[in-house]
């Protein structure tokens, strides 16, 4: 889960800590061991692979699948899949660790969000009822782009 993945223990490598990210910082200042790989870029998003080590509670139970997003070669975004998620698991650690989410259904979704205005941060966390896989994405708000034109990171959760 991506608030597991908030405040985790981790390896740190290359200078990034994977279960605390400097968001807003620039990667080139944390990816001194080369660890970042960029794969895609999409509506001013770049997205990389971490490949370095990095151990997250989420570790423990799942196997996830952990995205960066950089905007303007700064840090803004790390989007997280699972597969086989437990809803009570996942309400149980993000209300203890987060405080209690704004909740909505969307079809066969489960959908929690966060607000973290003193870090300017926004958490969303998506939780397929029927399949158990979840979506999640945590990112720092003033690098957000679409904010003023549209959903920015939102679409990345949608597909």
């Amino acid at each position: 889960l991506l608030v597991l993945a908030f405040v985790a223990s981790t390896s740190s490598a290359g200078g990034f800590d994977c279960a605390k990210p400097p968001y807003g910082k620039p990667l080139s200042s944390m990816n001194d061991g080369g660890y970042f790989v960029k794969f895609a870029e999409s509506d001013g998003v770049s997205y990389y692979n971490f490949t370095g080590p990095c151990r997250l509670g989420v570790h423990d139970r799942l196997a996830p699948v952990i995205v960066y997003g950089v905007v303007d070669g700064k840090l803004y975004s790390r989007i997280m899949r699972t597969e086989h998620d437990n809803i009570d698991i996942i309400k149980q650690v993000t209300t203890k660790l987060a405080g209690t989410p704004k909740t909505t259904t969307e079809g066969e979704w489960t959908v929690m969000r966060w607000s973290f205005p003193e870090k300017m941060m926004q958490m969303k966390l998506k939780y397929n009822n029927a399949t158990r896989a979840t979506k999640s994405a945590l990112y720092y708000q003033p690098l957000r782009p679409g904010q003023d034109s549209g959903p920015g990171l939102e679409n990345s959760l949608d597909d």
